[in-house]
């Protein structure tokens, strides 16, 4: 069930550039404790676009030939057949252009399968992809995100979901790095005041309760079907920093038996960027078109793939989802703001 970003979707995710950015300390770090040899090897797990991390790699690059000048270097991208691979593609290739020891490649497939030979990844890192689900949990009645919902058996369901999968995408990783290799995640997070990507404890509105709140409305305007509101369920997760770390001290996990270890771990909160803006500013409209864009390049493909595609031939529910989301926005841009919850995790191979 993980899903692929929409088209442009670097161009509309400030937040998780910064939080990226903020991960730039650790993986500095994991390339200074890493061995460089004639070869290394690095891997972006869900890389969507490409652009968000872009900055990123070009520093990972520059820390591995400040310490090896003549290693050759191999960077490879991966996404779902679905990405916008070819826009993936270009942005990888940045880091190859005039660096002719520096080699790009695209790898398409989900990173709940095993995507390289075993023992070959020297320093593998993901951000702000592996709360998506592997597979659809069930459609919730009440809500549109199950950490929003009052449905407590669900919630048990997709947290049982979300750590199986966890679980699996260690294990694979343990098998796809070398002894010695780093893995490092940025994940959306929920910390332990219950708060995570759209819920900022109460500062401003929840995201997901007004989402859910307009498609509803929908629902009621009989612009959507009782079916369609019910599997306009977004199939995600945000897991806690227990509930991401368990499987590295779990001494039974598989990843674990696999030589998987952690080596540190933090939570990091980073603040709307659109609203730090608007604070600036005042431009409302921009403001406005900001948040929205950069909320549907995450939930879109949620509420569309829900929709009877028979059903809906002249007017789009899902189109104007986004436009009254937008005018909320507008209405009342104080009470508005999409703040991140961030776990970092690193991790080696031992």
């Amino acid at each position: 069930m993980a899903i692929a970003m929409t088209k442009g979707y670097s161009e509309q995710t400030a937040g998780a550039k910064l939080c990226i950015d903020l991960a730039s300390d650790w993986g500095a770090e994991c390339i200074s404790d890493l061995n460089i040899s004639e070869n290394v090897f690095l891997m972006d797990y869900g890389a969507a676009d490409g652009g968000t991390a872009s900055e990123f790699w070009g520093k990972i690059i520059n820390d591995i030939q400040e310490k090896n000048q003549s290693t050759e270097i191999t960077l490879i991208g991966n996404d779902l057949y679905s990405n916008d691979n070819q826009a993936l593609i270009n942005n990888l290739s940045i880091q190859s252009i005039n660096n002719e020891l520096v080699k790009t490649f695209l790898c398409a497939g989900s990173f709940y399968d095993q995507l390289v030979p075993s023992e070959f990844i020297d320093f593998g890192f993901s951000a702000t992809a592996m709360h998506w689900l592997n597979k659809k949990v069930e459609n919730l009645n009440d809500h549109t995100h199950v950490l929003a919902s009052s449905n407590q058996t669900a919630r048990n369901d997709f947290l049982k979901q979300a750590l199986f999968d966890w679980n699996q995408i260690l294990d694979i990783r343990s098998k796809e790095l070398k002894i010695g290799g780093k893995l490092l995640t940025v994940n959306l997070s929920r910390d332990n005041e219950n708060r995570y990507l759209g819920n900022n404890g109460g500062k401003t509105v929840n995201v997901h309760d007004e989402i859910h709140s307009i498609w509803k409305e929908l629902l009621e305007e009989k612009l959507i079907t009782e079916a369609e509101y019910q599997k306009g369920t977004i199939q995600n997760f945000y897991k806690s920093p227990e509930e991401f770390i368990s499987p590295l001290i779990n001494k039974d996990s598989s990843a674990y038996k696999k030589g998987l270890r952690l080596i540190k771990e933090r939570t990091v909160y980073v603040d709307c960027p659109y609203k730090k803006k608007w604070k600036e500013n005042k431009n409302t409209e921009e403001f406005a078109i900001g948040l929205m864009e950069t909320i549907r390049s995450w939930s879109r493909h949620s509420f569309v793939s829900a929709l009877d595609k028979n059903s809906h031939t002249n007017l789009n529910p899902v189109d104007t989802l986004f436009h009254r989301l937008t005018k909320r926005i507008s209405n009342d841009p104080e009470n508005w703001s999409l703040d991140y919850v961030e776990h970092h995790l690193m991790m080696e191979k031992v």
